[in-house]
């Protein structure tokens, strides 16, 4: 997808230098126009930390997952206006999650398509990603809305009790 290069990539999250670098180029555009940072940012961030999995041993790559496809549940789903999401996400750190479904074999949006999208289609393309990176990890939706409801019935020591290994 992207050119082959050195360079830098995520701690914890899994991906080529080239795609971490096209990340980048993303998170500029949105950096430089307060209207699409304002508009679609916390679903760039959620869309490509879902299509990055990392080690599933690693405890900070299992809770990426759960939390940025909590968060999209809440921006995509009920409709939560997205400075209201850090908050809860905050919270949903101090749960104790259970392990991932297998990852999703096939996205039908990636960043790639999004960056070949100008300016003017950043907003439905990003759009369009968040929503294939939040359909393709569906198998978290009944647990995420279960750990969603602990996070509003109580504030501290979140468990998640009710959680069961996802077949």
């Amino acid at each position: 997808m992207f050119e082959a290069m050195s360079g830098p990539t995520h701690e914890y999250m899994q991906s080529s230098p080239g795609c971490w670098h096209g990340y980048g180029t993303l998170l500029a555009r949105e950096y430089q126009d307060r209207a699409l940072f304002g508009a679609v940012h916390r679903l760039t961030v959620d869309a490509y930390a879902l299509q990055h999995p990392g080690d599933p041993t690693d405890r900070r790559a299992r809770q990426s997952i759960w939390v940025h496809y909590a968060a999209l549940h809440l921006a995509l789903d009920a409709r939560t206006d997205h400075a209201r999401i850090a908050p809860i996400m905050q919270k949903l750190v101090k749960a104790s999650l259970p392990p991932l479904p297998p990852r999703p074999v096939q996205f039908d949006v990636t960043l790639a398509d999004v960056l070949a999208r100008g300016k003017s289609d950043h907003v439905p393309a990003v759009t369009a990603w968040a929503n294939s990176a939040f359909r393709a990890w569906a198998a978290l939706a009944e647990q995420t809305a279960t750990l969603l409801r602990a996070v509003q019935d109580r504030s501290d020591d979140l468990r998640f009790a009710d959680a069961r290994p996802i077949r």
